[in-house]
């Protein structure tokens, strides 16, 4: 048989094989309407639109899907349900060939098929092996997905699979990516177009988008950066679907997650004459962070500061690094959905062994042990009984790699409260919840402008105060050494008076210097940290008004006879733990505010009245002076 004919039957044998082995594509059909954000990459879509599923390795309840116009978005994996594929169906046989006489006849317009020219190509493209397809399985690449669905290749998987345990890089600990205060912006990734490929550092655990797709690091990201939105009162700008779907609060709402959970594991909230709360633990406790040293590992390659940890209730000693702290607050945000972590002290990029440095980290690094052991949720986990306890090396990696299993995370926290038996008005959770978020961003711009003015007292304390009163001072100096000039005896008292009024004023200039560390200084401290608590709520505010949307859309589609009455109350259930969680921890933020600020203004106007007492005391003693002149 001629070479040609034998090409000829080979290419129409491989369009059958190709053809026959296609995978059928995935299809489902939208179960509610979406009404999707295209700035977050969201698809809209309405009941019973069936869709292409493109991806379903997006994660955190999310898939990638394509409508029948072609357009392509992120959309919620509980809104849709999976179409069962259609049988193969096969194609028809291909035409017969071409007669032979036909391939030998001249060709007059495109050249001779038996010339130099396709032989040549044809024994470069036949005799030789094809090329490789890319293993994405053991490789960093652009794009590729491994076999754990985390885009990025092995190392990755690797992590995953250690749980990351102590041996990440102890230089670059305070370098590294922090998901408290992160600030590196992503590459910008759209569904619709080819991925970008990610860098190790969005990788990283401590990033905060360890194991996301880009479309979802993405939507993380957008999250991160924006601030307060609601009501005209939140800055913060997202569609309300990207941090509750992404928590996994839509899949609990929906109640696609389920689990038995035991006594232990519990979180009780009570009724109080303030609304739902915490079960505040009956026998609190507290914990001192002392003694930082500076050890090395590796026969000192790498070195790293450890700080000594020991709660009230053990009184044993525990060594913790910043990157400890760090784990922890990582596990402390992916586990309490409802409940805003504050962030930790920054990082350090250079000067983090020298004494004044270490010394004010180990300050701040009390201060945030000092909020967490107050929270009667927190300070009862396992996850932060473990940081505090845990001596040994190999029980501590075991707890980590516990911690970050575990079962009860995001949406399913919620399956671990224990709610009061009675059920929420939504109208008056809704009100109250407007209040909140007004105060909320009002106390934000508060802590701002008082920050500010705080910082500018203390600039005038230490430059202009200082310099206005030693000027006076000097003055005076110099209206004594002229009065000097003059020895007679009835004049000497009164030159040494003024003298001594001189010294006064500068004493007072060295005293407004040192002022702001008696009193203004922990005010300003304080408005710090609350500012830093305050840029973690937009989160938990915006879960919960992801909750009560979706419950009132279930309603919605309850009147309209596309939802059972059932499953719209177990729905509206759900939405009530969710709303009984948010204002337990409202209350909480409350109580916390109301003791901290009275302490602090009660130090503030305490060192104020000191500090005018004090230059009182210091002018009454100049003027006696004059008594005898």
């Amino acid at each position: 048989m001629p070479a040609v004919q034998i090409l000829h039957d080979c290419c129409n044998s491989l369009s059958v094989v190709t053809m026959l082995t296609v995978p059928q594509a995935i299809q489902a059909r939208g179960l509610y309407d979406f009404n999707g954000d295209l700035d977050n990459g969201e698809l809209t879509f309405s009941t019973g639109e069936t869709l292409t599923i493109v991806t379903q390795d997006i994660g955190e309840g999310w898939w990638e899907a394509r409508n029948e116009a072609g357009q392509q978005g992120l959309i919620p994996e509980s809104y849709v349900q999976l179409l069962e594929p259609p049988e193969p169906s096969f194609p028809p046989p291909p035409p017969p060939s071409a007669p032979v006489s036909d391939w030998n006849t001249p060709q007059t317009e495109g050249g001779d098929w038996n010339n130099d020219a396709w032989n040549s190509h044809g024994s470069e493209s036949w005799d030789q092996e094809p090329p490789h397809a890319p293993d994405y399985t053991n490789h960093n690449n652009a794009g590729g997905v491994n076999n754990q669905g985390f885009r990025g290749g092995g190392m990755q998987q690797q992590a995953s699979e250690e749980g990351w345990d102590d041996d990440w890089d102890d230089e670059n600990e305070d370098n590294s990516s922090n998901s408290t205060t992160n600030t590196s912006q992503p590459n910008e990734i759209k569904p619709d177009a080819p991925e970008t490929t990610a860098t190790d550092k969005d990788q990283l655990p401590g990033s905060g988008n360890f194991g996301l797709s880009a479309p979802k690091r993405e939507k993380k990201q957008m999250t991160q950066n924006s601030d307060f939105s609601k009501y005209g009162t939140v800055k913060k700008s997202f569609n309300r679907f990207s941090t509750f779907a992404k928590t996994g609060g839509d899949a609990f709402l929906m109640g696609t997650v389920s689990a038995n959970v035991s006594e232990s594991d519990l979180i009780k909230i009570i009724d109080t004459q303030d609304g739902p709360a915490w079960n505040y633990p009956s026998q609190p406790y507290t914990c001192a962070i002392k003694s930082p040293k500076k050890e090395s590992k590796l026969k000192g390659l790498k070195s790293y500061i450890a700080y000594q940890l020991t709660p009230s209730f053990s009184n044993i000693q525990v060594s913790r690094r910043y990157k400890h702290f760090d784990w922890l607050h990582e596990r402390l945000e992916a586990k309490f959905t409802c409940i805003p972590i504050p962030p930790l002290p920054d990082k350090a990029l250079s000067g983090r062994y020298e004494d004044d440095f270490v010394s004010e980290r180990m300050r701040q690094l009390q201060l945030w042990v000092d909020r967490m052991v107050r929270h009667p949720v927190i300070s009862q986990s396992e996850v932060f009984n473990h940081f505090l306890t845990c001596t040994d090396e190999k029980k501590w990696k075991a707890g980590k790699r516990k911690a970050e299993k575990d079962e009860y995370q995001g949406g399913k926290f919620f399956l671990t409260l224990q709610t009061p038996p009675t059920s929420l008005d939504m109208r008056d959770v809704e009100k109250r919840m407007e209040i909140f978020c007004r105060f909320v961003k009002g106390m934000d711009d508060n802590m701002r402008n008082m920050l500010q003015i705080g910082h500018d007292s203390r600039k005038k304390h230490t430059g202009p105060y200082k310099r206005e009163f030693q000027k006076i001072g000097g003055s005076f100096k110099q209206l004594a050494e002229t009065f000097n000039l003059d020895s007679a005896a009835h004049s000497q008292n009164l030159t040494a008076a003024i003298d001594y009024t001189g010294d006064t004023y500068n004493e007072i200039g060295d005293m407004y210097e040192k002022q702001p560390r008696e009193d203004l200084d922990y005010m300003l401290e304080v408005l710090f940290e609350y500012k830093g608590m305050l840029s973690t709520y937009p989160d938990v505010l915006k879960l919960h008004e992801g909750a009560i949307g979706k419950a009132k859309e279930c309603e919605r589609l309850k009147d309209e006879g596309r939802m059972p009455e059932s499953d719209v109350a177990a729905v509206i259930q759900r939405a009530d733990v969710i709303s009984f969680g948010t204002l337990a921890e409202m209350n909480h933020f409350q109580r916390e505010r109301v003791a901290d600020y009275k302490e602090m203004m009660q130090k503030f106007l305490h060192g104020q009245i000191k500090f005018y007492r004090d230059i009182t005391q210091k002018l009454e003693s100049a003027l006696h002076k004059y008594e005898n002149a």
